[in-house]
C-alpha cells in the first residue's frame, strides 16, 4: 500500500521541478532575449523574499511541532489539555506578527531595491510588473506559511498536497499568460492570482482558528522565545549565503552586460538547477528511512543507505548532463535553446562546478539528519568569495570566466567541509 505522506511528498518535489522546467523549455519560444534576461532579474530578486519564506516555513514547522507534541488534531481541529493549546497559541501568534512585520519590510526593501537597480527604457512598465510579482510573493509566503503550520501538526498529507496544487496552479497560469502573449506579464499574474485565490480560500477555511489565536492573549515562553530569535538569526545567514551563492550572478551580470546575456547566465543556473533537483530526488526518497535510523542510532545502517543514495544522485546528474549537453550544443532542433545559454566552456564550467555542489550537499544533509548545523561559516566565507570574485572577473576579465569563483570555492572549500563531517561523525560510524 503506498504510503500517503511520502506520496505527497513525491508530488510536491515533482511538480517544483516542472516549475523550474516551464521556464527552460517556454522562455526562449515566447520571450526575446533580452525579456529573459529580465525575467530572470526578477526571479533573482524575488528569490530574496522566497529564501526568506523558506527559512520561516522551517522554523514553524520545527518549532509548531515541538509545541504540538502533547496535542492532536481532529479534522484539523487541535485537541487536548488547555494549557498546551494556549502554549502553541503563544507561539504562532508570536511567531506570525514577527514574521509578518519582516515579511512586509523584506518585500518592501526588495521592491525599492529593483527601482534603483533597474535601467531600462520601459522601467515604469517593469516596475509596475515587478509590483504585481512582490504581491503575489508576499501571499505565496503567507500561503506557504499556513501549510507549515498544518504540516507540524501532523498533518504531513494535507499540507503537501495543497502545496502540489499551489505549484501546479503556477505552473498552469504561467503556461497560460505566456501562450496568451502577455511576456513577462506572465511572471508576476500567474502568481499573484492564483496566490490571491488560496490565499482567500485559506484565510476563509480557516478563520475560527485564525479568530481564537487573535483573541487570545497567551504570552510566549520567554525562555522559547529566546531560542527562537538565536535560530531565527542561523536561518538568516544560511538565507543571505543562498542568496549570493546562486542568485547574484543574474543581477551582477545585468549591471555590467545587460539583460541579454544576464538572460543567458539566469537559463543556464535554471538548467543546473533543474538537473540538480531531478538527480537529488533519488537522495530525498532516502531521507525518511535514513532519519529513523538515525533516531533509531543505528547509524552504520544509515549511512550506507545514505552513501548509495548519494551515488546515485552524483551518478544521475552526469548522464543527465552528457545527455543534455548533447542535445543542447549537438543537435540543430535545440539551437534555439543554444543561443539562449551561455558558451560551451562557461557552461563546462558551471556543469563542473554543480558536480561538487552534489557532493557538498550529501555532506552537509547527512548531518542535518542529526539536527545539526555545522557548516554556516564555510557557506558565508564562500558566498562572500564568490561575490567578489564574480565582480573582479567581470571587471577585469571575459565573461566566460564568470562561473570561476563557483568552481574555485567548492574546490576550495570541499577538503573543509569534509573535515567538519568526518570529524562530526567520529565515534558514530
Amino acid at each position: 500500500m503506498i504510503d500517503k505522506k511520502a506520496f505527497w511528498v513525491f508530488v510536491f518535489q515533482i511538480f517544483k521541478i516542472l516549475n523550474g522546467l516551464v521556464a527552460i523549455l517556454l522562455l526562449p519560444l515566447f520571450l526575446t532575449s533580452r525579456n529573459q534576461g529580465i525575467w530572470f532579474l526578477m526571479l533573482s530578486f524575488g528569490s530574496i523574499i522566497l529564501l526568506f519564506s523558506a527559512s520561516q516555513n522551517n522554523i514553524a514547522l520545527i518549532f509548531g511541532a515541538h509545541e504540538f507534541k502533547k496535542l492532536a488534531t481532529n479534522n484539523l481541529k487541535i485537541v487536548g489539555r488547555q494549557i498546551d493549546i494556549d502554549n502553541l497559541s503563544g507561539f504562532i501568534k508570536f511567531s506570525s506578527i514577527f514574521f509578518l512585520k519582516l515579511l512586509t519590510w523584506l518585500s518592501l526593501l526588495v521592491l525599492i531595491s529593483f527601482i534603483f537597480y533597474i535601467n531600462e527604457a520601459n522601467s515604469l512598465n517593469l516596475i509596475l510588473i515587478f509590483l504585481i510579482y512582490v504581491v503575489g510573493l508576499y501571499l505565496y509566503s503567507l500561503n506557504f506559511y499556513i501549510l507549515s503550520y498544518i504540516e507540524s501538526f501532523n498533518k504531513v498529507e494535507y499540507a503537501y498536497k495543497f502545496k502540489s496544487i499551489l505549484i501546479a496552479t503556477i505552473i498552469v497560469s504561467t503556461i497560460y499568460f505566456l501562450y496568451s502573449d502577455y511576456k513577462l506579464y506572465a511572471l508576476s499574474l500567474s502568481v499573484c492570482i492564483t496566490m490571491l485565490f488560496w490565499f482567500i480560500y485559506f484565510l476563509y477555511k480557516f478563520k475560527n482558528h485564525i479568530k481564537n489565536i487573535v483573541n487570545k492573549k497567551n504570552q510566549f515562553n520567554k525562555y522559547k522565545k529566546i531560542i527562537f530569535l538565536n535560530y531565527f538569526k542561523k536561518n538568516s545567514f544560511s538565507m543571505i549565503s543562498g542568496f549570493l551563492l546562486f542568485q547574484i550572478y543574474t543581477p551582477i551580470v545585468y549591471s555590467f552586460y545587460g539583460a541579454r546575456y544576464s538572460g543567458k547566465v539566469g537559463l543556464s543556473i535554471a538548467i543546473m538547477t533543474a538537473l540538480f533537483a531531478i538527480s537529488t530526488s533519488a537522495l530525498h526518497a532516502k531521507l525518511p528511512l535514513v532519519a529513523k535510523l538515525i533516531s533509531e542510532k543505528r547509524y552504520q545502517e544509515a549511512y550506507h543507505i545514505y552513501f548509495n543514495a548519494s551515488r546515485s544522485s552524483l551518478l544521475i546528474f552526469i548522464l543527465l548532463l552528457l545527455f543534455g549537453s548533447y542535445l543542447l550544443f549537438n543537435v540543430n532542433f535545440f539551437n534555439i535553446y543554444q543561443n539562449r545559454v551561455v558558451d560551451i566552456s562557461s557552461f563546462f564550467i558551471l556543469s563542473a562546478a554543480w558536480f561538487f555542489q552534489i557532493i557538498i550537499y550529501s555532506l552537509v544533509m547527512f548531518t542535518r539528519m542529526f539536527k545539526r548545523e555545522l557548516f554556516v561559516i564555510p557557506t558565508i566565507v564562500s558566498s562572500i568569495y564568490i561575490l567578489i570574485f564574480t565582480i573582479v572577473i567581470l571587471k577585469y576579465f571575459t565573461v566566460k570566466f564568470i562561473f570561476l569563483g563557483l568552481l574555485s570555492s567548492y574546490l576550495f572549500g570541499l577538503p573543509w567541509i569534509y573535515i567538519i563531517y568526518k570529524d562530526f561523525l567520529k565515534g558514530k560510524i
